[in-house]
């Protein structure tokens, strides 16, 4: 009887386990054979007509590609009232893992398969804040609508579907990188927040969505608005020149440059904060609290 459960044991390891050890020996013996030449001297990803994808110092993979050029982002939330992040300046990378890289080619987003040595799929355009992220993840927008996909080590797994006309990501600051677990979108005039790791765990709404947080939600009609999930409006006559939600706080900028921050909107003002003249404002949430980066420079944590 050992015996035999023994023998199970390892029919059932070798289903799992050796398929991706064949896989991974392909590529390896793959690689191998059809020996790249680096005839790139400055590492360029465009050189000679040719794409040339690096990660780190390593050479994967050469792509001819007369048309082809650096794959870029777009951000296209200035039509609506999304509090998105839009000082970042990171570029995302042409390798995205050792199996899957990014060009554009005609204007296209391609998706290059490394293992295969093709383009898969491709995209109309890509969309990102330019900053690290807690999880990495590409908002894309395909033939039928925006989407979203997650980076892994080693492929792209669409984890939105390709439905939606306006997809956002809020400023949502976590330790410097932007919080990629939940998502504002738009179809057919009802507003979604998704949730990425799961599709049918979501919120609908009549009104644009600008905001959240777990307790609270805030909404554009040709002013701030500001509710809970049982869709109760909160602090109505209050003058909003702008609304933010952080994990624990709704922030109310009024218009004397005054920040008025909320814990529980059943309850009052839990600070105020004065603001100096500024050009840029986004909050960080850290350990010891939210932060409040005025201009690049830490202002004040709310504690």
């Amino acid at each position: 009887m050992q015996d035999k459960k023994t023998l199970i044991t390892i029919i059932v390891l070798l289903v799992i386990f050796l398929p991706a050890s064949i896989a991974g020996t392909y590529r390896h013996m793959t690689r191998n054979e059809n020996a790249i030449v680096d005839d790139n001297p400055n590492h360029d990803l465009i050189y000679d007509g040719k794409a040339y994808f690096y990660l780190g110092n390593e050479l994967l993979s050469t792509y001819e590609c007369s048309n082809c050029s650096q794959t870029t982002t777009i951000v296209d939330d200035t039509s609506y009232h999304t509090n998105y992040f839009a000082y970042g300046n990171y570029e995302i990378p042409a390798v995205l893992n050792p199996s899957i890289a990014l060009i554009t080619r005609d204007n296209l987003d391609y998706v290059y398969s490394i293992d295969v040595g093709m383009t898969i799929s491709n995209f109309e355009a890509l969309k990102d804040y330019k900053i690290r992220h807690t999880e990495q993840v590409l908002i894309a927008k395909s033939t039928n609508g925006w989407g979203v996909v997650l980076v892994t080590d080693n492929a792209l797994i669409p984890v939105i579907s390709y439905l939606y006309e306006y997809i956002a990501l809020p400023a949502h600051i976590v330790n410097g990188a932007l919080d990629t677990s939940m998502f504002i979108a738009l179809r057919d005039g009802t507003w979604y927040i998704l949730d990425r790791s799961n599709a049918n765990n979501y919120h609908t709404f009549e009104n644009e969505i600008v905001d959240f947080n777990d307790n609270y939600y805030v909404t554009y009609e040709d002013t701030y608005h500001i509710y809970d999930y049982s869709h109760r409006e909160y602090l109505p006559a209050v003058t909003k020149l702008a609304v933010y939600a952080t994990s624990d706080y709704i922030i109310i900028q009024d218009n004397n440059n005054t920040l008025q921050v909320y814990q529980d909107l059943n309850e009052e003002v839990y600070a105020t904060i004065t603001l100096p003249s500024y050009s840029t404002m986004y909050f960080n949430q850290t350990d010891a609290g939210v932060e409040i980066i005025i201009d690049g420079n830490l202002y004040q944590t709310i504690e």
